[in-house]
């Protein structure tokens, strides 16, 4: 079994297409009082359908929508994409992850909402390198990994298929550059491909 987060099918596209390095969590309703815990530093992206990501999202992130479908809920899953953590924060302070904006496709609100939800006022920030499985692997769906809660476990090893980084190391390192300006500390690249 490997670890996979769960991650609103839209923010999953935009990873998987180079158009965000980062993913902002506060942490999943199931994981109560004790709140969001980094549980691996490399993961399955596991998309998951949530019926407001068109509100919750900038209108430059409709390229990576796929209509909410009143059918029952399927009983597979297809992962496309793995990510590992680069560096990893908690910014405590509303201006700081606002200057974030430009480095995701949540709309302001959306992030404020997480930034307040629960206590501590805060978000993690996880920088991550995304890599593309060259054929995607379908894994079906089980009890455990339903619910509101950020990691599950999926029977898939990372080595089972080829995959390639989505964005190359000269694209990956100048978004770094960029994040790195806004949060005024260095990041650097996971040492393993």
């Amino acid at each position: 079994m490997a670890p996979a987060f769960k991650e609103w099918r839209v923010i999953t596209e935009a990873l998987g297409s180079g158009g965000q390095i980062i993913i902002l969590r506060k942490g999943g309703i199931a994981e109560g009082r004790a709140g969001f815990r980094i549980e691996a530093e490399r993961f399955w992206l596991f998309p998951t359908q949530f019926h407001a990501q068109r509100e919750k999202t900038k209108p430059d992130a409709a390229k990576w929508l796929t209509p909410v479908s009143a059918a029952p809920a399927p009983a597979a899953i297809t992962l496309r994409y793995f990510a590992d953590i680069v560096q990893t924060f908690f910014l405590t302070r509303w201006e700081d992850v606002a200057a974030l904006d430009p480095f995701h496709v949540w709309t302001k609100s959306a992030v404020r909402e997480k930034f307040e939800w629960d206590q501590p006022p805060g978000l993690h920030v996880l920088v991550v390198r995304v890599h593309r499985l060259h054929e995607p692997v379908t894994v079906s769906l089980t009890p455990a990994m339903g619910g509101c809660k950020s990691w599950v476990s999926v029977p898939c090893a990372f080595e089972a298929t080829p995959s390639s980084p989505v964005l190359d190391d000269h694209t990956f390192a100048s978004q770094l550059a960029s994040l790195e300006r806004v949060l005024s500390r260095p990041l650097s690249p996971p040492s393993h491909t």
